[in-house]
């Protein structure tokens, strides 16, 4: 005889060892291809399969004695249960850090399909970060909880921003650089066989720690802050251009009076730190690489037009578009360089030209190098000509 009449099993299966008697000769027969059982003298090995569905199982072991069933054990195995206490997840644009319960009687996997935000788990939780949403308009992404057979979809809802909360700003440390560059002495820092007189001379600057915009500004912002869209080359994600100088500051003193914020446009010297990469740079010649088809459209890629941001490869910092896409304006007058350290400069105290940076998609990679620099009088704007912000620390 078989000692007890039934097994319990949970999804993951396993194995249990049953006594049995009398012990004499016998043997065994069952159905199910889930379950296997070893014979062992007076013992009886039942071993189950995990069972990946929801649906609980069963099976019987007839013990067979001289041809005669004497007894029967019944196999009884859980299928999975798997749940969530909530399968929509509704987050404000500035982002938000979630608790999430599962009730589950098995191991559980997670597959986040959703790259703006992290997910992690423990034995009983889901916890889901969801970092701050710079568009302006809602997003949706799922999270897959799995066992087995089973899932379940989280979905993850978060609502866009206000058009002033948009600008995703990067963080540069500051620190001391060689800026600009000269093409008489090889041997010498800053060298570029192809600079130009007023790159020169290579001179040091210290600054101080401040924020610049991983992206130049878009014609989506421009337009939800000035009523219209000046770009000649039109699209939401593009960046603006056709934008004076005195467009963009005005721009400004919206965006501050909105966002309670002290943006500004960079200055030469914070603009040239950052396109380098700041304390991470690795000496590129380009923002980002030394092959200029990677991280910047210009004048042999760009095909005639603008593209949206954030489409080539980022710099050291994190940085887009810094070579080529549209030239970018800064805050200051040009003027000739001082062979001097400069600590935090400004350019002159006034003038008749404002510097902007960066190369276009007009322009040969030469325009593009982290060193050129152009000049336009503050009320002239074109069509490759736009700007990224930045931000006192």
């Amino acid at each position: 005889m078989i000692s007890i009449s039934n097994l319990q099993y949970g999804p993951d299966g396993g194995e249990q060892v049953v006594e049995v008697s009398p012990k004499n000769k016998w043997t065994y027969e069952y159905e199910s291809d889930w379950v296997l059982v070893r014979q062992q003298q007076d013992r009886m090995r039942v071993i189950v399969e995990p069972n990946g569905s929801l649906e609980t199982r069963s099976d019987i072991i007839r013990m067979i004695v001289n041809g005669s069933v004497v007894n029967e054990l019944l196999v009884v195995q859980d299928g999975v249960e798997l749940d969530v206490s909530n399968s929509i997840i509704s987050v404000g644009s500035q982002g938000d850090s979630l608790f999430l319960p599962i009730v589950a009687n098995t191991k559980w996997e997670i597959d986040n399909k959703t790259d703006w935000c992290e997910v992690h788990k423990d034995d009983s939780s889901l916890f889901i970060l969801v970092g701050r949403n710079y568009k302006m308009e809602k997003r949706s992404g799922v999270c897959v909880i799995g066992a087995g057979e089973v899932s379940l979809e989280v979905e993850i809802c978060q609502s866009g921003c206000q058009w002033f909360e948009s600008f995703e700003m990067i963080n540069v440390e500051g620190g001391t650089f060689y800026m600009g560059a000269q093409a008489e002495y090889s041997s010498d820092v800053n060298y570029d066989a192809v600079a130009y007189q007023i790159e020169a001379p290579v001179h040091q600057v210290s600054l101080d720690s401040y924020a610049i915009g991983k992206f130049e500004v878009t014609q989506a912002q421009w337009e939800a802050a000035m009523g219209n869209n000046p770009s000649e080359n039109q699209g939401e994600n593009l960046p603006v251009e056709n934008v004076s100088w005195e467009d963009v500051n005005s721009f400004i003193l919206i965006l501050n009076d909105q966002s309670g914020l002290n943006y500004r446009l960079p200055t030469e010297a914070e603009w040239e730190f950052a396109a380098k990469g700041g304390n991470l740079s690795k000496g590129f010649i380009y923002s980002g690489s030394m092959v200029l088809s990677s991280c910047g459209w210009y004048y042999s890629n760009s095909k005639a037009i603008t593209h949206d941001v954030g489409g080539k490869c980022p710099n050291e910092l994190g940085l887009y578009d810094m070579s080529g896409t549209v030239r970018e304006w800064c805050n200051d007058w040009f003027g000739f360089y001082s062979s001097s350290l400069e600590e935090n400069p400004q350019g002159p105290y006034d003038g008749r030209l404002k510097v902007n940076r960066g190369g276009s998609w007009t322009t040969p990679a030469v325009n593009c190098r982290n060193s050129y620099r152009h000049t336009n009088y503050v009320d002239e704007a074109f069509h490759d000509l736009g700007f990224r912000l930045a931000l006192a620390k």
